[in-house]
């Protein structure tokens, strides 16, 4: 059987070496090759060269090459982000290097790996010295100060004694950055400030002007065991290799070095064949990352091609009569004529994903595809960390305060200017979260994803948030949505092509036009979002018994967002297939068509929510209110709060609501049971200090923020509210963890300043609890009016019909669901369609007036909520 044979590559600015070697001889290399490299060349020119030397040493056999290539630079994707002001390799800035040499045929598509030189350097000495010590820091001493670290013979790039980067190259000494004091340049100026005379090289000053030098040299060496000797000993080394061109100077500067590092018990060696080593460590990189499933949830992706269904639909979808394609192939057709195309999209996309399929379709059609990737503009996560810190709320597990800024303060606007495509034949494409921002030039593509997916990706974690490692959702709701959805505000005018990217396999879209058209018609018509659904602590099992195509093996279904417009998206049909794209592209393209007179007061934020909290034979709500509207200002930079009602869709005999204070309420008290609670787990006696009322359906009953309240068990509420969705303090959550096991987070410092107690005793029921009211009567039905409380900017009516009823929108955007009744057909716009029991649906204000007929047997009652005039 034949032997496996890997390619190592040592690119430098001057050169590149390339070696191939037999599995398990990293001592023998079967060929080698060197060619000179003016890393100063246009990309295709330093590309072209390294695949050549590549080419040299092919033999069969061959699995993988591997690549030590200078930073900074992306390893994982094989991104160059080496700024062009550096000089060399300047032309390559952005570019996918990695797709690049696999798409020349010296590399025969193989696999193509990436480090940088001092990890391969660790990996190639461990090998050929034979290095035998459980923790190894390896040093390559050259034009820059390199650093690795083995752990049990293993890469370790963190843990105790490893700086956060990995490297000790950006950490501190005296005035300055390791890297400025242990690397060629500082010898060299070094010698030319002692002399007053230039040199150019650290060989010259260790053998023409040794006399002159030593006392550099030994500087040099004192100098670097005074930053090493805390750090080894933090690290508990037991073994330092160094390399690279300065350790043929050992002799110079060893002696000082082991002077400051006497006592430590470490083994120091020189390694004077750095370049084999790096040759070997390349050829010895293997991708033992696992690759992570792409989503963590049990619900289904929303399918391709539109299906039938009767009843509550969960992937309900709005005909557009307009072309929707589908399939990488199909965009690589659209983009083919193209010679610049920029692909923007929402944070959460899987862009590698993305990229390499869309490569293999153009590859299919002959066309070259160079790719730059933006995430190379990027600032360094420290920079970006600091940016977005007074956002993230310190050490709070749930709440910051949304930031204000815009994407573009992410990037970095000289690397910005720096991301400029060759001429070479093909299409060069700008890509990534961003991409915009560095191309107002080219054809545009935007792929959004939604919400709920973009949820289960960070749980699987397959994504992370903007110049991040990590992904979280309170960075999401707090800096990178707000962000995002300015920016592709922006773009909407100019998008060329609108994509749905929520498959890894395939996407659908179709062409800025149509999707802007879309839009307009959408506007004037009723329409359905996707409803998306969540397991919860409290969760229970009526929506999984009434609601068709969810799936039962989920452990309870505590919410259905059926509209929250922040998480919610649309759904496009065209020809049969279905893309989805974020509810919030209505409100952009027009926000007074959508909203009305509300457009004034709320822009292009959608004011109400309705969602269901499902407690059937699940448990209790948390105790919790919901904050003043001053408090969600000034704490969280919401411009409205979550103002709440509780309408009772069904419920059991027993179950119950909690609402409001008992009259006897002290605070003080009912603090200090709050507290033991959650330090002594002492159980609260809760109807003690809150108000338990019995759930009628239909019932609907009044939360204004401020108001402590719960739904109890066996209740299916449709909650109708103000937007804003997660600004929930708890207070009590009957001492139960969480679905991971861990306990939920308790607000109480939040709700305590917050919270009305004067809204106790007798005021509950008759403020709190809508009392209906009967507007309007016909011979087939009537109107009522459930009326909200003063707090509330919306209010709520009910129509129970038979036969069929006009509802004018008065300017305001209405939003509907079908609280009793099996089906409503719904006229406006001059589209006719079908909306079933609990299904919820959206009348723009432009419709101007909407005909309800009752399709069922029994009659319909329709819950509609708007805002209020007054309040606009």
């Amino acid at each position: 059987m034949q032997a496996q044979r890997r390619i190592g590559v040592d690119v430098g600015g001057s050169h590149v070496s390339a070696g191939i070697f037999n599995d398990g001889a990293p001592d023998a290399p079967l060929r080698m090759a060197h060619r000179q490299l003016d890393s100063h060349a246009p990309a295709e020119t330093v590309i072209g060269t390294i695949a050549a030397c590549i080419g040299e040493v092919m033999m069969e056999g061959t699995v993988a090459i591997g690549i030590a290539f200078p930073g900074p630079f992306d390893y994982k994707k094989g991104v160059c982000a080496i700024p062009a002001t550096v000089g060399k390799f300047g032309q390559l800035f952005g570019l996918h290097v990695k797709q690049a040499l696999q798409d020349r045929p010296e590399t025969a598509g193989l696999p193509v790996l990436f480090a940088n030189d001092a990890h391969c350097f660790a990996l190639g000495a461990q090998q050929r010295m034979q290095l035998q010590g459980k923790k190894t820091v390896l040093l390559t001493l050259g034009t820059g100060f390199g650093s690795a670290f083995l752990a049990n013979g293993e890469l370790a790039g963190s843990g105790p004694g490893i700086p956060a980067s990995g490297a000790f190259f950006d950490q501190p000494f005296e005035d300055a950055l390791a890297d400025d004091y242990f690397s060629t340049r500082w010898l060299l100026r070094a010698f030319a400030t002692a002399t007053g005379q230039p040199i150019t090289s650290v060989r010259e000053m260790a053998t023409v002007h040794i006399e002159t030098a030593l006392p550099i040299f030994e500087t040099f060496g004192d100098n670097l065991g005074a930053f090493l000797r805390p750090r080894l000993e933090a690290f508990a080394c037991k073994e330092l290799v160094i390399g690279g061109n300065i350790a043929r100077a050992a002799a110079h500067f060893g002696p000082a070095l082991q002077q400051r590092l006497n006592g430590l018990n470490i083994h120091l060696s020189y390694c004077l064949e750095t370049e084999p080593c790096i040759l070997t460590g390349a050829a010895a990189l293997k991708d033992a990352s696992t690759k992570p499933p792409a989503r963590l949830s049990s619900q289904p992706l929303l399918p391709v091609q539109a299906q039938p269904t009767e009843g509550y639909n969960i992937f309900p979808s709005c005909k557009t009569g307009r072309a929707i394609a589908e399939g990488f192939d199909a965009l690589a057709e659209k983009i083919a004529g193209e010679t610049r195309v920029v692909i923007d999209g929402f944070g959460g996309m899987l862009w590698e994903t993305f990229r390499a399929q869309l490569h293999t379709a153009l590859q299919r059609r002959g066309i070259p595809a160079h790719w730059y990737d933006v995430n190379a503009c990027l600032y360094d996560t420290s920079v970006i960390d600091e940016i977005v810190a007074a956002s993230l709320g310190g050490d709070d597990p749930v709440f910051g305060k949304k930031y204000t800024g815009a994407l573009g303060d992410f990037f970095d606007p000289s690397k910005l200017a720096m991301l400029r495509p060759a001429s070479t034949p093909g299409i060069h494409i700008i890509y990534g979260t961003g991409a915009a921002l560095a191309s107002p030039d080219g054809m545009l593509v935007y792929a959004d994803v939604p919400k709920n997916e973009i949820q289960y990706r960070m749980r699987a974690g397959s994504i992370t948030n903007i110049g991040s490692e990590t992904a979280t959702y309170k960075r999401f709701y707090f800096v990178d949505w707000p962000v995002l959805n300015l920016h592709k505000a922006s773009l909407l005018p100019r998008i060329a092509i609108m994509a749905d990217a929520q498959r890894e396999a395939t996407l659908t879209f179709m062409t800025g036009d149509d999707f802007r058209a879309s839009l307009d018609e959408l506007l004037r018509t009723p329409f359905r979002a996707r409803p998306w659904f969540e397991a919860g602590v409290w969760g229970g099992n009526w929506m999984k018994k009434h609601l068709a195509g969810l799936n039962p093996d989920e452990v309870n279904y505590a919410w259905s967002f059926e509209l929250i417009t922040p998480e919610n998206g649309i759904v496009l049909e065209g020809k049969g297939l279905l893309m989805e794209v974020s509810f919030d592209f209505l409100a952009y393209r027009n926000n007074q068509q959508l909203l009305g007179k509300a457009a004034q007061r709320f822009g292009t934020e959608f004011p109400i929510r309705f969602d269901f909290l499902d407690t059937y034979d699940g448990g209790n709500l948390s105790i919790q209110c919901h904050p003043r509207p001053e408090n969600v200002r000034e704490h969280f930079g919401e411009n409205f709060t979550q103002d709440e009602t509780y309408y009772i869709l069904d419920c059991e005999p027993e179950a119950a609501v909690y609402l409001g204070f008992q009259e006897n309420i002290d605070p003080r008290e009912f603090r200090s049971a709050l507290n033991d609670a959650q330090e002594k787990s002492i159980p609260l006696d809760v109807e003690r200090y809150v108000q338990r009322f019995p759930a009628e359906k239909h019932g609907l009953y009044l939360i204004p923020n401020g108001t402590v309240h719960a739904s109890g068990k066996n209740n299916l509420v449709l909650e109708i509210s103000s937007t804003p969705y997660i600004f929930t303090f708890k207070m009590y959550d009957w001492l139960r963890p969480g679905l991971n096991g861990q306990p939920r987070p308790i607000h109480l410092d939040h709700a305590f300043a917050n919270l009305y107690f004067d809204r106790k005793g007798d005021r509950v029921p008759e403020e709190l609890i809508s009392q209906p009211q009967i507007a309007q009567s016909w011979d087939t039905g009537r109107k009522i009016h459930l009326p909200t409380h003063p707090e509330h900017f919306y209010t709520v009516d009910r129509y129970e019909f038979t036969g069929t009823v006009e509802i004018p929108t008065n300017g305001q955007c209405h939003i509907c669901m079908l609280v009793s009744g099996s089906a409503i057909s719904v006229a406006a716009g001059g589209l006719e369609q079908m909306f079933h029991y609990a299904e919820t649906f959206v009348v723009p204000a432009e419709a101007n007036a909407y005909t309800c007929r009752n399709e069922g047997e029994s009659p319909a009652s329709l819950v509609v909520a708007y805002v209020k005039d007054d309040h606009c």
